[in-house]
């Protein structure tokens, strides 16, 4: 697996949509082969905003530009027999199917893993579904809201008695996706070793309550419901500064440690009634925790906050000692120093554009292995009749295919 040649030799088939291409774009970005199949009206990713310049379009949308970057394009119509029987020759030679298909779709159309594994036994099959192959759930339809609700991921965002918080983006969904491609990864390298590959199945519920951390050990050991404490003044609350929001952790429990350098920082700034700070109730969580606490010191706190930006309010904290962090919005994020220098932005020209697009880079770096933007996403079928080449297909059966709606080619 450490062969940095490994990811270059694999042929993927990436037939996903709203669900699931963050995967086909992590085997991508390490020089795979990926073939995004889509239906010859578009995948409806293409349909989802935010779009470049506020202008909807086909080749417009931003989450279907990053999430399917580096990836070749065939538009396939999977309801006609000409286009399954593209789809096989596709699997045929792929290493890795990734898909996000309804449970049982692709059994109804005669694609099943059983029978493509058939023709081609070192094929693995990866399935992001919403709720898995199996159980009660598996057959419901589903949204990213609905996995995000049922996980518990949603609860858990909340704070104190207020109402579940939804994370923005589809967090469940790329939660899944990141897993889908670890799993992807160890069923083709057992392939490699084996020549046998394997169905792995990724349900979105569970990516979900994989990210809960220790929540359901709360309640199995303890028979509490853990939450949020959004409210304990100075454990990890956020403030209004001049131009956006801080988050502070002065005290974790009953830690006179952290309070200390905080009261010194109060005291050093003169920071109007800091007194109040030097106060042994502040020890006390049930004190922060209450009504009067957390208002007092919101009271104070914010009273020498809003004064300031939140760089100064960082650089400030650190020089007492005290754990303070600006809240970055999208255009900190762009301009973040440690983000830039690292390379982790990358601006790419996309000719269906023209103009410069800023993508976020890797998820990770490697001492070997380059990770790569690859080329733009793809029109629609951008690369449909280059594929059915490789496939065997002549240009006059291309034309065929066309003709009869089993398939969508860009023409030149």
């Amino acid at each position: 697996m450490d062969n940095p040649s490994f990811f270059s030799t694999l042929k993927v088939v990436d037939l996903t949509g709203e669900l699931g291409p963050y995967a086909g774009r992590m085997f991508s970005g390490l020089g795979a082969d990926v073939v995004h199949v889509e239906p010859p009206a578009g995948n409806p990713l293409r349909r989802t905003g935010p779009f470049y310049r506020n202008l909807p379009g086909r080749d417009a949308s931003l989450p279907f530009l990053y999430l399917n970057a580096g990836k070749r394009g065939l538009a396939v119509d999977l309801e006609t027999e000409g286009g399954r029987e593209v789809m096989r020759k596709l699997c045929d030679r792929a290493d890795l199917l990734i898909e996000s298909c309804n449970v049982g779709y692709l059994n109804r159309l005669g694609l099943s893993y059983d029978a493509l594994s058939t023709a081609n036994p070192r094929l693995v099959q990866t399935s992001i579904t919403h709720f898995g192959q199996t159980g009660p759930l598996s057959a419901i339809p589903g949204c990213e809201l609905t996995t995000a609700a049922l996980s518990g991921f949603l609860y858990l965002a909340g704070i104190d008695d207020d109402k579940p918080v939804r994370a923005p983006d589809n967090q469940t969904y790329r939660m899944a996706e990141a897993y889908a491609a670890v799993g992807s990864a160890i069923a083709l390298f057992s392939a490699r070793r084996t020549g046998e590959g394997q169905f792995v199945d990724v349900p979105c519920i569970e990516a979900g309550a994989m990210a809960l951390e220790n929540a359901a050990q709360f309640w199995d050991l303890e028979g509490k419901i853990r939450r949020g404490h959004g409210r304990q003044a100075g454990a990890g609350t956020i403030h209004p500064c001049a131009d956006g929001h801080i988050v502070v952790v002065a005290i974790m429990g009953r830690n006179k440690q952290m309070w200390d350098p905080f009261v010194e920082w109060m005291r050093q700034e003169a920071v109007e009634a800091w007194q109040e700070f030097d106060d042994p109730k502040w020890l006390d969580s049930a004190y922060r925790s209450s009504a009067d606490g957390y208002a007092t010191f919101c009271r104070i706190f914010e009273g020498y906050t809003r004064r300031h930006g939140k760089l100064h309010l960082y650089e400030t904290g650190q020089k007492y000692k005290v754990s303070v962090s600006p809240i970055s919005n999208g255009k900190d994020l762009l301009e973040n120093a440690q983000l830039r220098y690292r390379g982790f932005w990358q601006t790419v020209y996309n000719d269906a554009l023209d103009g410069d697009v800023t993508y976020p880079g890797g998820p990770y770096e490697f001492s070997e292995l380059r990770w790569r933007f690859g080329r733009n996403a793809p029109r629609l079928g951008e690369h449909s009749r280059e594929i059915l080449g490789e496939l065997d297909y002549s240009p006059a059966e291309i034309e065929a295919l066309e003709k009869r709606g089993a398939i969508h080619a860009e023409r030149g």
